[in-house]
């Protein structure tokens, strides 16, 4: 069988269709997540504040007798499909004129199934990895672990996502976290993802004081801390070979966090100036709309607005700058087909009052985390955007013009590896997350720098 590109929340995806066997193909399931929280809660349990709506959260239909679990051939492989992009340089952006020469250096290594790493404000990392527990990166490379909320849900596509430190980690030594809980321990088609905060202990084994802000709904999600405090979220749809885009609606409904970008105060409150508050028919979490699967954010320095990878089907995988309010298209538009090769949407790329990705790749390259490079080590790749690429086993170099992509580099193609995550380090050397050869790897994580060719 050839081998096939699918990202975790389409595993993840796939593993639902198999696990819901006696519901209608034509009825839409609806799982209250929370049913939970009117039993006692256990002592030192998370609880979700009162004042978020608990509302259901849908589960896809089952998959259909002798559907296939798999797409056939790869997601990341030519197929005859190259949609014209709106302007000159959207997707396959000459190669930069200006390069420049590293050395890798492994910093750790040994991770299994790492989703995330961030830095602490004395130069150590901490990692997040699915099945638990949290990784912390000593300066001299030593590893150490802390213990995951003990309401984490882990599966091969689920668990640990993000643990972000606070602004003011070096005082409070606060993080935010972002991971997947089971909505009941009788339902075992998935998780769900949630976001918290927690104290990490003075010894930095222990998770304290953690506190469930709320549910993001969907099955992934990223946590940062915009410039001014606040949390920005995402919160992906639910994906998989059996299921059709236009078939599960979520990211165009205001009353679902599911394919959102979302935002919040650090204590899980809402922002006055959020575009949707004031609205009955809106979550007043919502910040954005319309996305399929984002998996990496970063804040663009020249700017302060937030930046998006996302996953596409089968091609269309974005990068996205976001507005405030605004509806980047899923599943109305986009640049990529459904697994089996039939079009969304008749394959419409355009409407009106819907906002354009910055840069796509059809085929796809399944995009992770991403990075802005403003260090000092490499003036050569100054102001530039670094995509971690999962299938296309690369890390991504877009040369940028404004907001507009200008030139496309490939490095660390020679490793032959799925790269998950990237972020400048305090030395301005550049830090990548590499995941391992295949999805299922459970022990091929490591930590790299990229260093200045002496």
């Amino acid at each position: 069988m050839t081998a096939v590109s699918v990202t975790e929340t389409e595993f993840e995806g796939m593993r639902l269709m198999t696990t819901i066997k006696k519901i209608p193909a034509v009825a839409t399931v609806m799982i209250c997540a929370f049913a939970a929280l009117n039993a006692p809660a256990a002592p030192n349990a998370p609880i979700f504040p009162s004042a978020q709506t608990v509302k259901p959260v849908p589960q896809p239909p089952p998959r259909q007798p002798g559907a296939p679990m798999i797409p056939p051939g790869r997601s990341d492989e030519p197929d005859g499909y190259a949609p014209i992009p709106q302007w000159l340089g959207q997707t396959r952006a000459p190669r930069p004129k200006k390069s420049a020469a590293y050395d890798v250096v492994t910093v750790a290594e040994g991770f299994s199934r790492p989703f995330s790493f961030n830095f602490l404000p004395d130069g150590r990392m901490i990692v997040a990895e699915r099945p638990g527990p949290i990784k912390i990166v000593a300066l001299d490379g030593k590893v150490s672990a802390i213990e995951p909320p003990p309401d984490l849900y882990t599966n091969p596509g689920q668990g640990m996502y993000e643990v972000r430190p606070d602004h003011a980690f070096a005082s409070n030594r606060r993080v935010y976290l972002a991971y997947t809980v089971l909505p009941d321990p009788g339902f075992r088609s998935g998780g769900i993802s949630v976001v918290a905060s927690a104290t990490l202990s003075a010894d930095d084994r222990r998770l304290e004081n953690l506190h469930v802000l709320f549910s993001a709904e969907g099955p992934v999600s990223r946590v940062l801390q915009a410039p001014d405090g606040t949390l920005l979220v995402t919160s992906s749809a639910i994906a998989a070979v059996s299921l059709n885009a236009s078939d599960w609606p979520q990211p165009q409904q205001l009353d679902s966090n599911m394919g959102k970008v979302l935002r919040i105060n650090t204590d899980g409150t809402v922002p006055r100036d959020n575009p949707y508050v004031g609205r009955e028919d809106a979550h007043p979490e919502i910040y954005a709309l319309g996305f399929r699967d984002v998996q990496g954010l970063a804040i663009n320095p020249r700017t302060g607005k937030l930046w998006t990878s996302e996953h596409g089907p089968r091609g269309g995988d974005e990068i996205n700058a976001i507005d405030k309010g605004k509806n980047y298209g899923f599943p109305v538009i986009g640049y990529g087909h459904e697994y089996d090769g039939r079009p969304i949407n008749n394959d419409k790329t355009f409407q009106e009052g819907m906002e354009q990705p910055v840069y796509f790749w059809t085929p796809d390259i399944a995009p992770a985390g991403i990075a802005f490079y403003t260090g000092r080590l490499f003036p050569e790749w100054k102001g530039d955007l670094f995509v971690s690429a999962l299938a296309g086993k690369s890390l991504v170099r877009l040369v940028l013009k404004g907001d507009r992509v200008v030139g496309e580099e490939r490095l660390l193609t020679e490793l032959k590896t799925r790269i998950r995550g990237v972020n400048q380090g305090p030395d301005g050397a550049l830090y990548v997350l590499v995941e391992g050869a295949k999805m299922t790897d459970t022990t091929g994580g490591k930590i790299l720098k990229l260093v200045p060719k002496k």
